[in-house]
C-alpha cells in the first residue's frame, strides 16, 4: 500500500535524469527541492487553459479544496445530525424503509446524475464556483453521514436525555447541551471522512469547474506537448498534506466511532 506513496515521495526528490535510471532509485543518493520550488513559483513548464502555468494554479486551488471540504463538513453534520437524531430517537412507519433507500443512493453512479446537475448550474450561472460542488457533493457525502451518526446515536443511553427532559430542558437544549457533546467522536468521524471524499473527488470537479480544485489541476499536469513527472510529484505531495494532517490529529475519534456498536 505504502509503496507507490514512497515512489511518489522519491521522484518529487529527484531531477527527470535520475528519474530515468534503472533500477529505479528506492533510496536517493542525493535529493532536490527544486520540484517543489518549480511549484510554488510556477515555473514547472506545464501549462493549462488559456496558456498558464498550473504550478501557479496549485495552491489557490489547494485554498479552494480547503474551502470547499470545510463548508460541506458543516453543513453536513448539521443536517445529517439533525436527521440522524430524528431516526435514532423517532421511530415512524416506514423509517426502515427511509435508511434503506438512503444506503441505496450511495449506489447510485456520479457519473448518472452529473447532467441534471450541470444544466440546472448553467441556469442558476453558478458554474465553475465552489458552490457548485458543496451542492452536488452533498448528494454522495450526506447519506455516509447520516448512516455513521444514526449508528452513533444509537449507542448513547437515552436515560440522560431523559433526566434532563425531567430536569425541564427542552428537546434542542438537550440535543445542544447533552447529546452534541456525547456524540462529538461521531461527529469527527463522519467530519473527517466528508472531507477527505469532498477533497480527493476528482469527476464533478472535473466536469462542473475549470480545474477548481486539486484532483483537476493534478491531472492537468499532463499535456499533449509535454509531461513533468517530478513536478506532478511534488504537487501531489502537496496536496496529500493537509488530509494526512487531518487523519492524524482525529485517528483516535475515527477509529472509535466507526467500531461503535461493534462489541456489546
Amino acid at each position: 500500500i505504502l509503496l507507490p506513496v514512497w515512489y511518489l515521495v522519491v521522484s518529487s526528490l529527484i531531477t527527470p535524469a535520475q528519474l530515468g535510471v534503472k533500477p529505479f532509485p528506492m533510496v536517493p543518493g542525493s535529493i532536490t527541492f527544486d520540484n517543489y520550488l518549480s511549484v510554488l513559483t510556477g515555473s514547472t513548464g506545464s501549462k493549462g487553459f488559456g496558456s498558464t502555468d498550473i504550478g501557479a494554479r496549485l495552491l489557490p486551488a489547494i485554498g479552494q479544496s480547503f474551502f470547499v471540504s470545510s463548508v460541506l463538513v458543516v453543513l453536513n453534520l448539521t443536517i445529517a445530525g439533525l436527521a440522524a437524531y430524528g431516526l435514532s430517537r423517532y421511530p415512524f412507519r416506514g423509517s426502515r424503509l427511509f435508511e434503506l433507500s438512503i444506503i441505496i443512493s450511495r449506489v447510485v453512479p456520479a457519473i448518472a446524475i452529473i447532467g441534471p446537475f450541470f444544466v440546472a448550474f448553467r441556469v442558476t450561472g453558478i458554474l465553475n464556483t465552489p458552490w457548485a460542488l458543496i451542492i452536488s457533493y452533498n448528494v454522495f457525502t450526506l447519506p455516509l453521514a447520516i448512516m455513521i451518526l444514526k449508528n452513533y446515536f444509537d449507542q448513547l443511553p437515552r436515560e440522560i436525555e431523559e433526566a434532563a427532559k425531567i430536569d425541564g430542558a427542552s428537546r434542542l437544549q438537550t440535543l445542544w447541551i447533552i447529546v452534541v457533546p456525547l456524540a462529538r467522536p461521531g461527529l469527527v468521524a463522519a467530519g473527517v471522512l466528508i472531507f477527505l471524499e469532498a477533497w480527493s473527488e476528482f469527476f464533478y470537479s472535473l466536469v462542473l469547474t475549470n480545474q477548481l480544485t486539486v484532483p483537476p489541476l493534478l491531472a492537468g499536469f499532463q499535456s499533449v506537448q509535454q509531461f513533468n513527472w517530478n513536478a506532478l510529484a511534488a504537487a501531489t505531495v502537496m496536496s496529500m498534506i493537509p488530509p494526512v494532517v487531518l487523519v492524524i490529529i482525529f485517528q483516535r475519534h475515527v477509529v472509535g466511532a466507526l467500531t461503535a456498536g461493534a462489541v456489546k
